[in-house]
């Protein structure tokens, strides 16, 4: 559904326990509520009140239901999590290329709206920085949010943990992706 609770406690800098403490309860508690918001089953009110422990407010809001939705920019977020809940890195890339791939050949099918809507982040600070990048460039750019530029990581990352992947990449990531510290073998990024 969302990770509100986990994006926003980790903006802020604050550990599970550190909220555990605002909130009165364990730093146990906070991770399933964290698990329940991510599943689809946490309580409205729970969520409320753990939102305002971290001086926030709950939003509520629709958006028109459409075939382009999976494609969004909320949902592939809610699906890379998922993927890398479950360690699935493969998945994780694919899901990012081909949502991307898609908002390259149909972004006029997603609303201002849809594309400026992100409730939550990739837990994974490199993996957000390689989705911004990577479907952020798919966007149009007059249409392309604040959230899609994408920050430098602080070190280099391969994205493929495949040691023949990882030296593919030192000589075929695109440029701009370098310049990101993000190494990537250029037909990975491919969803043909």
């Amino acid at each position: 559904m969302s990770d509100l609770i986990r994006t926003t406690r980790q903006e802020l800098g604050l550990t599970g326990a550190e909220l555990a403490e605002r909130l009165g309860v364990t730093a146990g508690a906070i991770s399933q509520m964290e698990r329940s918001e991510r599943d689809g089953r946490i309580r409205l009110d729970t969520l409320e009140r753990a939102l305002a422990a971290l001086g926030q407010r709950l939003d509520l809001g629709t958006t028109p239901a459409s075939a382009f939705a999976d494609y969004a920019p909320a949902a592939v977020t809610d699906q890379v999590n998922d993927a890398l809940d479950d360690r699935d890195g493969s998945y994780a890339l694919r899901l990012i290329t081909h949502a991307a791939s898609v908002v390259r050949d149909d972004a006029e099918q997603l609303s201002d709206a849809e594309l400026e809507r992100r409730p939550s982040r990739i837990k994974d600070a490199r993996w957000e920085q390689l989705f911004r990048a990577v479907y952020g460039d798919a966007i149009p750019e007059r249409r392309r949010p604040d959230w899609a530029t994408p920050e430098r990581l602080n070190r280099r990352w391969y994205v493929s943990r495949f040691a023949p992947l990882r030296e593919k990449a030192k000589t075929s990531t695109p440029q701009r992706l370098r310049d990101l510290n993000i190494f990537i073998d250029e037909n990975s990024l491919s969803t043909r």
